[in-house]
């Protein structure tokens, strides 16, 4: 195994969806809105403030990842790099056989009371929030 390049950390974060406005796939939260939620539930705190606390705990994440290590947040989860040794793929159209070089991917697992939480009776009804699938 050779060690894993660097992440383009906070840019890769700050372009994963987190939207409030709905889409195919249920709800989701892009980092200003969750940065505007806190700070609307902590009017005693500055907005940018807010902003940098938000951006720092996501780029010490992403710089933990880039050097390999194991970030774990009791009760959400835990984020870890995964190798993805080289191999040989199959063009779909073709069926030409395709090199594909060694990769590290980031991997979330999700912890037990984020999963207790999400399938907890009810969650989803027919009748309250929808599924997260809808």
């Amino acid at each position: 195994m050779t060690p894993h390049p660097s992440f383009d950390s906070v840019n890769q974060l700050n372009s994963t969806a987190f939207s409030l406005s709905p889409c195919g796939k249920g709800i989701l939260m892009i980092k200003s809105e969750l940065v505007q939620k806190l700070a609307d539930e902590n009017p005693n705190l500055f907005h940018r403030d807010i902003e940098r606390i938000v951006s720092i705990v996501f780029q010490e994440i992403s710089d933990a990842l880039a050097r390999g290590d194991r970030v774990e947040l009791r009760g959400f989860g835990a984020f870890s790099v995964k190798h993805r040794p080289a191999r040989v793929g199959r063009n779909p159209r073709s069926g030409e056989a395709v090199h594909i070089e060694e990769k590290w991917a980031p991997f979330f697992k999700a912890g037990k009371e984020l999963r207790d939480r999400l399938n907890a009776e009810g969650r989803f009804s027919a009748s309250g929030g929808g599924s997260p699938e809808a």
